[in-house]
């Protein structure tokens, strides 16, 4: 076994999963390849049902296939789907519910910082191009996700960028992006970070979502998010996704994840949104 994953192995138990992903990441995690094939289960789908929250929940997301890290953070019955295809770490009854709103505010550039395998990027990025044609999508992490690289591949509008979105390189590269529809922040989750990445963006960004809002294991995008919701209620509509499963709280005594959108209210109001 490596040093790194004795590092993991050892820490798991005592700090944040959020903050021990980071580390292993920042010192050069090696990610696998994710399996794109199953990209064709949305293509296949109609709009009109793909639109449906309910249908993503129970029968699109959990085929694409979910991570298979920090498993007690998952109800059982979604076990059979964890550590396959595209490893994407979302609650469906969250993400679900998240892309069936965009589905009808319809983002025609995209920005996710912290990808990690690719898995919410690129289904939000799949979803999405059944709505709208999506001109711009920029993947950021700090470290190499092969699965990115492959699917550029397969979209063209994707361009991937390896850095740390906490350096000056990054508000280098947002300085040359006039706007960017939505904004997902889902890097290092301390709450001086997450409030870093939104002021970084704020300016450039039409919409900005934040994950782990919900998340008793991040603390810091709990309060970032409470934090922007009570200083920028003039400016932004916001839209929350928590949405838990009772066998994981009843088990850990805790909640997990969460998606967190705040919409320009002038943006909302183009897209027909009150």
């Amino acid at each position: 076994m490596s040093i790194l994953r004795h590092i993991k192995r050892f820490f798991k138990n005592i700090l944040p999963r959020t903050v021990v992903s980071f580390i292993i990441r920042y010192r050069g995690e090696k990610l696998r390849p994710i399996d794109l094939s199953v990209l064709s289960i949305i293509d296949e789908s109609d709009s009109k049902i793909l639109s449906d929250p309910l249908f993503l929940e129970c029968h699109i997301l959990p085929a694409l296939g979910f991570n298979n890290e920090n498993m007690h953070e998952f109800p059982q019955e979604l076990y059979p789907f964890c550590g396959k295809g595209l490893l994407h770490w979302q609650y469906p009854n969250q993400f679900g519910r998240y892309l069936s709103l965009l589905s009808k505010l319809k983002p025609e550039s995209y920005l996710e910082i912290g990808v990690r395998h690719g898995g919410t990027f690129i289904i939000t990025l799949e979803y999405l191009k059944k709505f709208i044609a999506v001109k711009n999508a920029i993947a950021i992490d700090i470290a190499y996700p092969p699965s990115i690289v492959m699917y550029k591949e397969k979209n063209s509008v994707v361009t991937f960028y390896q850095m740390n979105s906490q350096l000056d390189s990054f508000t280098k590269l947002l300085s040359k992006e006039k706007n960017i529809d939505l904004v997902f922040i889902d890097g290092n989750h301390e709450e001086w970070a997450c409030m870093n990445d939104f002021n970084n963006v704020k300016d450039v960004a039409n919409m900005i979502a934040l994950h782990d809002i919900a998340s008793d294991v991040c603390p810091g995008v709990k309060n970032s998010w409470v934090f922007i919701k009570n200083n920028y209620s003039s400016q932004y509509l916001f839209f929350e996704f928590t949405d838990q499963y009772e066998s994981v709280k009843a088990k850990t005594g805790q909640s997990f994840f969460g998606i967190g959108l705040a919409v320009k209210k002038e943006f909302a109001g183009l897209r027909g949104i009150k």
